[in-house]
């Protein structure tokens, strides 16, 4: 808590500064005024986000602090530019000038953050097996949908459409299928739009640990009656030919081992593992594992923890064999407590399984 604290009166300083180079009070008291605003606005939002400590009312803090967060961009940005156009040009711009830039660079950061967010691109990936499969298999992939407030009926629907344009074979969901809870969910009726959600040999998914804050099993019923199939440290036998292991959470204290969870399976067959968290690369890369499948990480969603994540984890986003398994980690497909995206962008990926075995 002290974090946020300290962390929020530094936020208020900086946006302070930066409003009163921008709006270049002309009194004492009207840089006061602002300056005071700045302050209230922020702590406002801080006692509110607290009351509520990571919900809902945390994230409309969160939505705050990043907002000004990106003011600092845009000014290191316009600094940038300014110095450019000076070295190039010769010439140095005009104060009012570089205001409306820094003003046109900010809503421009901020559109293209919610344009990343909720305009979602669609990735391909090949992964060859060294066991028998008769017929390739297409598998789509999604992550992180994070239904909620901000992120609902609309998206789902662009989500099955997408999906569908694909024809996949089966598609499977990574966890954190909700955003904590199902109150917007069953509020807003996502269940119409998600139950369209469809595949040859089904929909399946496991939980994340956004979906084990006290309503799993709501979540795990809310899914269920959409037709999607969620996968609770079992598997299921795909087409007759390709095993899918669907794995709970780290965060649920019961979830078996996945040396465990192979005993249920013939690993003569390809194997795909499907679990929220890319937490178990060591673990899964022993094992005759085909092909792991994750989320989790949103990519870092936002710069620069999109650099951070990448330095701090062993794979933070994209695609990785190691030994014989292919790993594959999303960014996800919704956005999580706050609407916006800046280095990554929300996505949907389609996976093509195939053996490289020789038909005799």
């Amino acid at each position: 808590m002290w974090f946020f604290i300290v962390f929020t009166q530094l936020l208020a300083v900086m946006t302070s500064v930066l409003l009163c180079w921008f709006v270049k009070p002309k009194t004492t008291a009207a840089k006061a005024v602002l300056i005071a605003a700045v302050f209230i606005i922020n702590n406002s939002a801080l006692i509110y986000g607290l009351t509520e400590f990571w919900g809902e009312r945390f994230h409309v803090y969160l939505v705050v602090s990043i907002l000004q967060g990106f003011m600092l961009y845009a000014a290191l940005l316009t600094a940038v530019l300014a110095g450019v156009y000076a070295v190039i040009l010769k010439q140095k711009l005009r104060p009012r000038a570089i205001r409306t830039l820094a003003m046109l660079v900010y809503v421009g950061i901020v559109s293209l953050a919610i344009f990343n967010a909720y305009s979602p691109e669609v990735h391909r990936l090949t992964v060859t097996t060294a066991k028998p499969l008769d017929k390739p298999m297409k598998i789509a992939l999604v992550s992180d949908t994070h239904l909620g407030r901000w992120f609902g009926n609309r998206q789902i629907k662009k989500m099955v459409s997408l999906i569908d344009a694909q024809h996949p074979d089966v598609v499977v969901i990574a966890g954190d299928i909700m955003n904590d809870n199902t109150i917007a969910y069953d509020n807003t009726n996502m269940h119409e739009q998600l139950s369209k959600l469809k595949a040859p040999l089904g929909v399946y998914a496991t939980l994340g640990n956004h979906d084990y804050f006290g309503y799993d099993q709501q979540i795990t019923q809310a899914v269920e009656e959409a037709g999607i199939k969620a996968l609770d440290n079992e598997s299921v036998l795909l087409d007759d030919s390709v095993w899918l292991v669907g794995r709970s959470d780290d965060i649920d204290r019961t979830r078996l081992s996945a040396d465990e969870l192979l005993t249920q399976v013939d690993t003569d067959k390809p194997v795909i593992f499907l679990e929220h968290r890319p937490s178990a690369m060591d673990e899964v890369s022993a094992l005759p594992v085909d092909l792991h499948l994750a989320g989790h990480t949103h990519g870092g969603q936002i710069f620069p923890l999109t650099l951070l994540m990448d330095w701090l984890t062993p794979l933070n986003y994209g695609s990785k064999k190691i030994a014989d398994t292919q790993f594959l980690v999303t960014s996800g497909y919704g956005i999580g407590p706050v609407p916006f995206r800046l280095g990554t962008r929300s996505e949907i990926w389609i996976i093509t399984l195939q053996s490289g075995v020789l038909a005799i």
